[in-house]
């Protein structure tokens, strides 16, 4: 039970007890107020919501730095993102504020200055660990109500994906380093991401099957071991093409971790990291774009007739092999289900990727209906002759 009593100092002295039967008090000049705060405070407590005042005494960066260390799920690349959040792009704002003096136009502010300085994308992905924080200090009663609330966001405009067509993919496939061509093929042919073409296996490439068994990436950076993938989606077996097959059976398995791209035995067999193959595949770029340049100058001045050269986007990157792929599946008709279970995708995600080039409803249904007619017609045409 709430009580009020009035102290020899002229004070009011208010005080209840929490769930766990522990005393909270707090002293008022008016009556009124202390009667109105402990009724909040009993009234909180009674209905699960009770927050001891006390407990947002704590800073932003104190209570941060608990919280990070005990997220178990986050796997190394999202441990080491959340740090760099926090460290980089929190504490220097909010680190030094009490939990339970952060508002949300606090918030907004933090997010407004990252929206000035990054991409809308960093921008949301930032916001969600901040979220994610306040949220667990909600639960564990460090505050009453979390201020990410109502938080304006910059607007993420997803450009269309335009794929590469087999030509770019071959110029890349050529141009690129020979150690990396497999890779290459793999994620062209098959679609897989770049960490798990770089886990790839002796036992993962199944020739009589003919298919990939995908199930395993390589980790981002040292000390390099193999995780099991993300999502539930992300297992899955993929049709592997001839050459795909071909490629992979000239390769061995490495020491390290017996992952067929690999640097070689006089480094033990190390995985070839991903770092690594977006710089070369970053330089066939440049070559494939020299060697475009070069024709097209060629051809201008008469030096040649040879026909022009394919050139890819600057911004090419190893991900829109994953495209391609997707791309050619859906032009020979393949269905959402069967590309999305082939990418290791939700469904959902990659009609919102893929939903512009799908073949256009409204002019599959006038082929529908239009052929319907004309076998109707012929048949009338058909009855009139015959009478």
């Amino acid at each position: 039970m709430a009580s009020v009593k009035k102290r020899p100092d002229g004070k009011w002295r208010a005080r209840y007890y929490d769930a766990a039967g522990k005393e909270h008090s707090r002293h008022f000049a008016r009556k009124t107020d202390a009667s109105r705060w402990a009724a909040d405070q009993e009234s909180a407590v009674q209905r699960g919501v009770h927050v001891d005042p006390r407990a947002g005494r704590e800073t932003v960066k104190a209570f941060a730095e608990r919280w990070r260390t005990a997220q178990v799920q986050h796997r190394p690349r999202t441990a080491r993102q959340v740090e760099i959040v926090m460290r980089v792009h929190t504490y220097p704002t909010l680190g030094d504020h009490r939990m339970s003096a952060v508002s949300r136009t606090a918030v907004q502010a933090l997010v407004t200055s990252w929206a000035s300085t990054s991409a809308p994308r960093t921008v949301v992905m930032r916001f969600a660990f901040l979220r994610a924080m306040f949220a667990s200090a909600v639960d564990d009663g460090v505050i009453g109500r979390s201020p990410c609330v109502r938080i304006k966001l910059p607007e993420i405009v997803k450009e269309a994906v335009v794929p590469l067509t087999v030509e770019q993919v071959r110029a890349l496939h050529d141009a690129i380093a020979k150690a990396y061509r497999p890779a290459i093929l793999v994620g062209a042919g098959c679609g897989l991401r770049i960490s798990e073409v770089l886990g790839l296996t002796e036992p993962a490439v199944r020739h009589l099957a003919r298919d990939l068994d995908v199930r395993w990436q390589l980790s981002e950076a040292p000390p390099w071991e193999l995780l099991p993938l993300k999502t539930k989606n992300g297992s899955r077996e993929v049709p592997g093409p001839a050459f795909v097959l071909d490629a992979l059976s000239t390769l061995t398995a490495g020491e390290m971790l017996g992952t067929l791209l690999h640097r070689g035995d006089d480094v033990k067999g190390e995985p070839v990291s991903a770092r690594m193959l977006h710089l070369a595949f970053a330089d066939a770029v440049e070559v494939v774009n020299a060697a475009a340049d070069e024709r097209k100058r060629d051809r201008k001045a008469r030096r040649t007739t040879a026909p022009e050269l394919p050139s890819v986007p600057v911004d090419t990157t190893f991900h829109d092999l994953r495209h391609h792929y997707a791309s050619t599946l859906i032009d020979g008709g393949e269905s959402v289900t069967v590309v999305a279970a082939r990418l290791g995708n939700d469904p959902a995600e990659t009609l919102r990727t893929y939903a512009h080039l799908f073949p256009d409803s409204a002019d599959r249904t006038r082929r529908i209906m239009d052929a319907a007619w004309k076998i109707q017609d012929h048949a009338d045409v058909l009855r009139t002759v015959g009478k």
